[in-house]
């Protein structure tokens, strides 16, 4: 006798899936949570995103560039809470996959993942476990900074994996051009048009409009989290495409990347950010020192002095505030927010002394105050360094430098003598520079550790 095995058709099954979707997409649309409801209306299209990746899981990287890039826009316009926790469930998922099709004989190369950025983050990674028990810590700060914990060995891990060759490294620098243009274009219409309603009330809710609404200029701040954040990455764009416009093969992306450049520069000074100026200026100073070419070296030490020159030792455009307000970056004895920052480093040193694991993880920044620590709340910080020396303690502090100073200086080394492919060598050289001259910026903004800087710079 047969047996007749019942069965859901293809178009059956499908249609039951759409019902669903709408039905959700209604409810969370009567509950007033569009956030929800959008995310459901995506769905089909990200089960294709996912379905894509997985066949060149490489793709990956791209996708989770664009997603942090945009996270802070996010969720000021979602105005959702818990968003980070996404960020972490697509960051582990996508080294779940990895690993995954690495038991289904997908090659990735593994050995590459013995460096010193990842070797150094999973060590990073074990200490602040180990801050938990911090004396003075707070659960709740630690959980609410997990992010710090594991992201430079998860992002680095992720970013050996699938980043391989030339091809991949090229379209990821031109992926950030269009990113940057995007960004460029916000921060000109909140300049020439005005702050949206939502950017506006972010600034009200945030304290932001202390710091960013001046009598005598507005600084601006795009899709970043802040102006601070915002200057520091058009100047990383500024020396990035100008580096890599200078070697570019292609008269027609050389002048596109050119146009970039210049226009992050512009951009970072409509942000009022005096500490920017020292990205472009620090990478001048490394792409003098690793670019072996006398030419470019001399052509490099002789704009770094005269930018020097021009600001520290002449009055030249004094009348415009932007420029005025970029110069006393150099001139620090006669700036007051300058010594007022020196005086409480002197007092966090002294708070410190026999705190050598520090206050605790997430208890160093403005927002750790809803916590309660008694440090942040009588002495703030402006700087990344010295939020994380408050709270990971000198130790802390120490093995960070280590890992993101050593890290540098072995890519240096490898893009002077190891690699051969020459475009791949400009490439890095303009992304070495970049990134050096964001470490010297960081301690003067406390940008380093936030979207996007913080998981972009470990690309």
């Amino acid at each position: 006798m047969s047996i007749k095995r019942s069965y859901i058709s293809s178009p059956a099954l499908t249609f039951a899936i759409l019902c669903i979707g709408l039905g959700c997409i209604v409810a969370a649309t009567l509950k007033q949570n569009l956030a929800i409801a959008g995310l459901v209306a995506a769905l089909p299209a990200l089960l294709c995103i996912l379905i894509l990746h997985l066949r060149k899981p490489e793709r990956f990287l791209f996708l989770l560039f664009i997603f942090n890039y945009f996270f802070t826009p996010l969720a000021r316009y979602s105005r959702q809470d818990g968003l980070s926790i996404l960020s972490d469930i697509i960051w582990w998922s996508v080294l779940l996959i990895i690993i995954v099709q690495t038991a289904l004989h997908y090659r990735f190369p593994w050995k590459r993942a013995v460096n010193i950025l990842t070797i150094g983050g999973a060590v990073l990674a074990v200490y602040c476990l180990m801050e938990v028990v911090n004396p003075t810590a707070s659960l709740e700060a630690w959980i609410y900074s997990r992010g710090f914990i594991y992201n430079t060995f998860l992002v680095s891990l992720i970013t050996v994996l699938l980043a391989t060759s030339y091809k991949q490294i090229s379209r990821l620098i031109f992926l950030f051009s269009i990113l940057t243009l995007i960004a460029i274009l916000k921060g000109l219409c909140q300049k020439f048009i005005g702050f949206d309603a939502v950017e506006y009330n972010a600034m009200m809710e945030s304290g932001m409009y202390k710091t960013h609404l001046l009598p005598q200029i507005t600084r601006y701040f795009s899709i970043f989290t802040d102006a601070g954040n915002y200057g520091s990455n058009m100047g990383f764009t500024c020396a990035l495409f100008g580096i890599a416009g200078l070697f570019s093969k292609k008269s027609s992306l050389k002048v596109y990347y050119f146009s970039i450049s210049a226009l992050s520069l512009y951009s970072m000074f409509i942000t009022g950010t005096r500490g920017a100026i020292v990205v472009p200026l620090g990478s001048l100073l490394l792409f003098a020192l690793i670019s072996k070419n006398i030419k470019l070296m001399s052509a490099a030490a002789v704009g770094g002095i005269c930018i020097y020159v021009f600001f520290a030792f002449t009055y030249v455009g004094e009348s415009n505030y932007m420029i005025r307000r970029m110069r006393t970056a150099f001139r620090p004895n006669k700036d007051a927010s300058y010594l007022v920052r020196k005086q409480n480093q002197k007092k966090l040193a002294e708070y410190l002394r026999n705190r050598p694991f520090g206050e605790g993880l997430g208890l160093g920044g403005v927002e750790a105050r809803r916590f309660g620590s008694r440090l942040t709340t009588t002495i703030p910080n402006d700087s990344t360094y010295v939020k994380i020396w408050t709270e990971t303690g000198v130790v802390g502090i120490l093995l960070y430098l280590l890992i993101y100073a050593g890290s540098l200086l072995w890519g240096c080394y490898c893009i002077m003598f190891k690699i051969r492919n020459d475009e791949l060598r400009h490439l890095l050289t303009a992304l070495a520079c970049g990134i050096f001259g964001m470490m010297l910026s960081a301690y003067g903004n406390a940008f380093f550790t936030q979207f996007p800087t913080g998981i972009m710079c470990r690309y």
